[in-house]
């Protein structure tokens, strides 16, 4: 019995959280300065409408109302898509572009949705200015919050929206800017609350989870979203709000 009470205790402490450092703690109304919003509408003349505001009760509220409909006259051949996306690094006139994460492999969220599925939106330092590493976040809906962990390693690299065959993995030493992307081709509200997010560390890899209990393993699909044209620009290109 004794012996099998150590193996259970040693094999939980493979898995032990070794590190925890809060990046962003939008609990803070002064965090929001951190952060940019863009639509479609902004870049393409589409109609998709979002903002972001601090609640009294101590988080951010992303919300807004996506809309797919292509403008008159526009060659796109789909719009539609909505980016809470954090500032880089340089735009706030800190020294370092990157964000400090240490030795952690774990990015973390606290967040509270709609049911509708998000893409985390990592800009790297790349060749190409429209490379992004993506992952999906799935929320549940509802009154609870969520805490989500995806392993950097997790992340899929894509340009212009695609996933390409040749991955590298993500240098967790060159992460510019992090991002909530909703580009999921539905018409209509949504809404995402967030707390945090955090870096941490775990000694043995995880696959996306969802610590409150629910494993996340769908895959992206071939073609996301092409919204990574425009959510890769700075805000001196786009004029940023």
């Amino acid at each position: 019995m004794l012996k099998l009470l150590q193996r259970f205790f040693k094999a939980d402490a493979l898995t032990a959280n070794t590190g925890h450092r809060v990046l962003f703690d939008l609990t803070l109304p002064e965090t929001l300065k951190k952060f940019m919003v863009a639509t479609d509408k902004d870049f393409f003349g589409g109609f998709s409408e979002a903002q972001v505001e601090h609640h009294p009760d101590g988080f951010a509220r992303f919300k807004g109302h996506l809309s797919t409909t292509i403008p008159e006259g526009s060659k796109m051949e789909r719009s539609g898509f909505a980016l809470l996306r954090s500032r880089s690094q340089q735009m706030r006139r800190i020294d370092s572009p990157y964000l400090d994460i240490g030795d952690t492999n774990t990015l973390e969220f606290e967040v509270r949705g709609d049911g509708r599925p998000y893409i985390i939106n990592l800009q790297s330092s790349s060749l190409h200015d429209e490379d992004l590493y993506q992952a999906f976040l799935y929320t549940r809906g509802g009154p609870h919050w969520q805490t989500v962990q995806i392993p950097l390693a997790d992340f899929l690299l894509t340009h212009m929206g695609y996933v390409q065959n040749e991955q590298t993995l993500l240098s967790h030493e060159r992460i510019r800017t992090i991002g909530f992307l909703l580009a999921d081709q539905t018409d209509g509200p949504f809404q995402l609350d967030v707390r945090r997010i955090s870096a941490t560390t775990h000694r043995k890899q995880i696959t996306r989870l969802d610590v409150n209990g629910a494993q996340m393993t769908s895959p992206l699909p071939k073609d996301p979203s092409r919204a990574s044209e425009a959510t890769n620009q700075t805000e001196e290109e786009k004029g940023g709000r």
